[in-house]
Formats: structure tokens, sequence, C-alpha cells
């Protein structure tokens, strides 16, 4: 059952996502050395490259409960647009905005406290996500028993594997009330059966009313999960509509599109 809340002071919905004119550049930072005289002046040198520009003048807006791929090449922006959207990143121009609770997964480990057991870390990532002890308590068995972590559950995170860090982290996403869903590629490192049961997942979240922002390389999950894409290439918006005809869009962009037979 979707939820239906009124709208926020930023004049977002809940699950709303607004990006208008966005544009984001990151300094290239190429350390050459100093020499004994710009470390005594505390002077570097000048020169060195160009800021690179992750997103230019990009301009999204995504309905609530709406399913949306978001594919490109690697170094098109699509994961700093969900850094962007998450928060993390500041634009360097253009509005953000995003409605209601935004749970995002973009990074394996990220928001961990290496040195805590994953069960510490479920109360770590509760309370980040506005959740008191008692709210986290009352979710605590489901979230563990949907990680299958077992006894490792009480082991510090700094002993996981990548896939380790994957059941944890999504576990805890899974049990928080997502207007928003924002997902980096995450799923890729699981294996096959934790990847479904996480699929299922997100559809559950989907049908109670969440946003889903899906970033992956994997073609057949964006076609199976979402209902649009979003192309980016250097920076730029270059497709937006139905997953039908946007796929097809990114295979030829890529050079992967399937040869039409001769008649």
């Amino acid at each position: 059952m979707s939820r239906r809340r009124p709208a926020l002071d930023d004049g977002v919905r809940p699950g709303e996502i607004v990006l208008e004119h966005a544009s984001r550049a990151f300094s290239v930072k190429a350390d050459r050395g100093r020499t004994l005289k710009e470390m005594l002046i505390g002077r570097r040198r000048a020169g060195g490259p160009p800021p690179v520009q992750a997103l230019r003048d990009v301009s999204l807006h995504i309905r609530p409960g709406e399913t949306v791929g978001m594919v490109g090449r690697n170094g098109a922006g699509k994961s700093s647009t969900l850094r962007v959207l998450s928060g993390i990143v500041p634009l360097n121009a253009g509005r953000v905005a995003c409605g209601g609770q935004v749970v995002a997964q973009l990074e394996l480990g990220a928001g961990f406290g290496r040195d805590f057991s994953g069960r510490e870390n479920i109360f770590l990532n509760g309370a980040l996500h506005g959740l008191d002890k008692r709210q986290i308590e009352s979710r605590l068995e489901a979230i563990i028993a949907f990680s299958e972590l077992g006894d490792f559950i009480d082991a510090p995170v700094a002993t996981y594997s990548s896939g380790m860090f994957l059941r944890l982290g999504f576990s805890i996403a899974a049990h928080l009330d997502a207007d928003v869903l924002l997902i980096d590629e995450v799923l890729a490192v699981g294996d096959e059966a934790f990847q479904r049961k996480c699929e299922a997942r997100i559809a559950e979240q989907i049908a109670a009313g969440a946003t889903l922002v899906l970033v992956s390389h994997d073609a057949a999950l964006i076609e199976r999960t979402c209902e649009r894409v979003v192309v980016l290439d250097g920076g730029e918006k270059v497709f937006d509509g139905a997953v039908g005809e946007g796929m097809p869009f990114y295979h030829r962009l890529m050079g992967t599109a399937e040869p039409v037979p001769s008649p």
C-alpha cells in the first residue's frame, strides 16, 4: 500500500526527486612533489590538470514511486548523481531535492564503524537514519536473519569480506522506512541467491510506495527492476525514457548492440 503524505517544506513530496540544471566538477590532484623552498614558504607550483566535470547541467524529475535505472559508461556521472541526490556531494550550480527518508547503498562499508561488530553497526546505522533504540531493537532480529551472517554478526566488521558487507548493509537498508532508495552497483558483489533475495525485498519496498534509483551495468537487472532509464554520457543526460527504448539506445552508445540481420 502506498504511503501518502503532504509535500515537504522544500516543495517536493515524499519520494519525489528534483534535480535542476545540476553541475558538479571535481579537482584532480596530481602530486608532483614539492621542493624544499615550496615547503618552507608554503607555496605550490601553479598548473596541474583541469577539474573533471562530473555533471553538466543535468535536470531530472522523478515522481514518487517511480523506478529509474541509471546507466552509462564508466565516468559518465552516474555515481556522482547518486552522491548528489543522497546529500554526500554538494552541487557547484543548480538545485537538488529529495522528499522524505532517503536510504542509500552507494559504497560497501560506508557508514560502518570498522572496529564495531555487525550488531553494533546495526544500532549505529539505525541511529543515523533517525531511529531510536526501541525502534532498532524491534527490527534487530529481522535484520540479522535477513543478513544470514550467523555468528559473524558479533565479529568486528573489519574482518568482513565484501559479500558480508553487502549482506549487513543491505539488510539494514531493507528494514528502514524508505521514501527514496538509491542503490549503486553494490548488489553485484553478492552471490546469486542473495541478489535475488535483495531484488525481492526491493520489489516489496517499491510496492509500499518507495522510489528507486538504481545504478548498474547489469542490463538484465535494470530491465527486471525499472520502468524508466536515464542514460548519462560525459556528465550529460543523453536519454530519459522507457526502459524498452532506453536500453537499446544505451547498447548503441556503448557499441554493444546486436547487429540487425539482413533481410
